[in-house]
């Protein structure tokens, strides 16, 4: 397995909306008949979860959810007009220290109950498709949220969640896309650098507990870790991970791999640098021959790419900017 590190350095007056492309050569598999085409049949259930906004008591997030009108739109189970409603997730309570003063005890009993009873009142509820509905949450308390779309509401449902924090080492405009519930998530460019923070949300929307396992790739290989083994997400409840606290290696540039031996979860990163804020990392996309990334920002002077081949041989790895006009290959780092 390798990991690539390259940097591409570019004047802004040739970064006017450029795109990124990569492209890499690997061995050819064996050819494929061509497959029957499978039948289609619409949506009638789908689950979204969204992780917790921000620990920062600045953190301001707004909520959009949206079902889109289409020609798939309407036709779920017969009879049925469908929900599609996000609700907070249940806290995760520490059942390794049970608490022993009575009265703390209580207390702890009735809080649970009442995250509990607040957790059954969705956050957003789409009424019909075509019309968004929004939501407002502030400070560090907003929850992570899970939900299912259910008969005409299903097909294309979709949240996402803005949050603004104005000052300190979290400051930033970030935003995400709530995701679909998976088992298998490759997350190239996180970091257990000292200038960083980056933590891994794992977000279980089902009612049974879900068990994930974290590996750490690095320029030379897996990266030693022996506390990243069967985590415990419990049934519609969300964990945070600080991942420097998985290894005792510094490394500035990382590849996670999170995968689920029980359930389903949903899994993002949010990384925090000491200089330049904070934002979201998702999952990456599939390994493929071709990748192609748009939105390189206009003014980019810096831009860097993590590139990560999951499997046992080498990949050589070829890039190129693409412009309004043009496509080229950055200087020095073309392959």
């Amino acid at each position: 397995m390798k990991s690539t590190h390259l940097s591409l350095i570019a004047g802004a007056a040739a970064l006017a909306a450029i795109t990124g492309f990569a492209s890499l050569t690997a061995p050819q598999g064996p050819a494929t008949t061509e497959a029957k085409a499978a039948a289609s049949l619409p949506v009638e259930r789908s689950s979204l979860v969204c992780p917790a906004p921000s620990t920062s008591d600045l953190a301001e997030t707004r909520y959009t959810s949206f079902t889109p009108p289409g020609k798939d739109t309407g036709q779920g189970a017969e009879g049925e007009k469908g929900t599609a409603e996000l609700k907070p997730a249940l806290p995760v309570l520490d059942e390794d220290e049970p608490e022993t003063d009575p009265k703390k005890a209580e207390k702890a009993e009735e809080a649970a109950k009442k995250a509990k009873e607040k957790a059954d009142k969705p956050v957003l509820a789409v009424k019909e498709p075509g019309k968004p509905v929004t939501a407002e949450a502030d400070g560090s308390a907003a929850p992570a949220l899970v939900g299912t779309a259910t008969g005409t509401l299903a097909p294309g449902w979709a949240a996402q969640q803005t949050t603004t924090v104005t000052a300190g080492g979290a400051r930033g405009l970030l935003g995400v896309s709530c995701t679909a519930p998976d088992t298998d998530f490759w997350f190239p460019g996180v970091s257990t650098a000292r200038s960083r923070q980056d933590y891994v949300h794992l977000t279980n929307p089902d009612d049974g507990a879900a068990v994930a396992d974290i590996e750490l790739f690095g320029p030379k290989g897996p990266v030693t870790s022996e506390v990243g083994d069967g985590i415990t997400v419990p049934g519609r409840s969300s964990v945070a991970l600080l991942l420097s606290t998985l290894t005792d290696e510094a490394v500035n540039d990382l590849t996670a791999h999170i995968t689920t031996r029980s359930g389903r979860i949903g899994a993002v990163v949010l990384t925090a640098d000491d200089g330049s804020g904070t934002d979201w990392l998702t999952a990456a996309a599939d390994p493929a021959g071709t990748l192609v990334m748009p939105g390189i920002p206009a003014d980019a002077t810096s831009v860097q790419l993590v590139a990560y081949a999951p499997g046992e041989s080498d990949a050589d790895v070829k890039v190129q900017l693409m412009g309004k006009n043009t496509t080229f290959a950055p200087a020095g780092n073309d392959t």
